[in-house]
């Protein structure tokens, strides 16, 4: 396993992190253009 392969495995893991951060984390779990008044429910 090379340099270049440590260097990709990192930003995949980089990006899915991101990725898990902004939709759960950061908007608690609601769907994309909901006002958060869904109560967890569909929007």
């Amino acid at each position: 396993m090379g340099i270049s392969d440590v260097i990709i495995a990192a930003a995949l893991v980089s990006g899915s992190v991101y990725i898990l951060y902004r939709s759960l984390w950061k908007k608690k779990g609601h769907c994309h253009g909901c006002n958060g008044n869904c109560g967890g429910k569909e929007c």
